[in-house]
């Protein structure tokens, strides 16, 4: 049977999928940092300057509860050969509801980046706690090198 190339292919299941309540705990905790950073009166200026991480020569680092969150929701591998996020595209994120703590709290303007460095390790160590908790062996991992695998 030939694999249509125009589809994306899947991913395999993992043997031991983890439990949705550490999905759900990740969104609430996501919907949280959002609050607090919409609070804190830094503003995205949608230019998709900060998500070129090849530009501001930046590595976006992810969790391995994050990580595994963002598999569940897209299954399909994602190109070997993408240097950039595989949720930018056009110069614009298209996957806001579920990137990763790093893309929350990272912005263009630097005035905000102690401030958000701030809410980024108060957030991880939260994160760290969720992977505690639901016995999610922890890592800390290039982003964009770990869903390529």
């Amino acid at each position: 049977m030939t694999q249509n190339s125009s589809h994306p292919k899947q991913r395999e299941e993992p043997k031991n999928r983890l439990p949705a309540e550490a999905f759900e705990a990740l969104e609430k905790l996501y919907r949280r940092v959002d609050k607090e950073i919409s609070e804190s009166g830094v503003e995205c200026w949608l230019r998709g300057d900060c998500c070129d991480f090849e530009k501001v020569d930046h590595t976006l680092f992810a969790s391995s509860l994050e990580l595994e969150y963002v598999r569940e929701k897209h299954p399909e591998t994602f190109p070997p050969d993408n240097v950039l996020c595989p949720f930018w595209e056009d110069g614009r994120c298209v996957e806001r509801e579920r990137r990763p703590l790093g893309c929350r709290t990272y912005f263009c303007d630097g005035n905000f980046a102690e401030q958000l460095q701030a809410i980024y390790e108060k957030y991880h160590a939260e994160i760290r706690e969720l992977a505690k908790r639901y016995d999610i062996p922890y890592s800390y991992e290039p982003f964009v090198l770990a869903l390529r695998t």
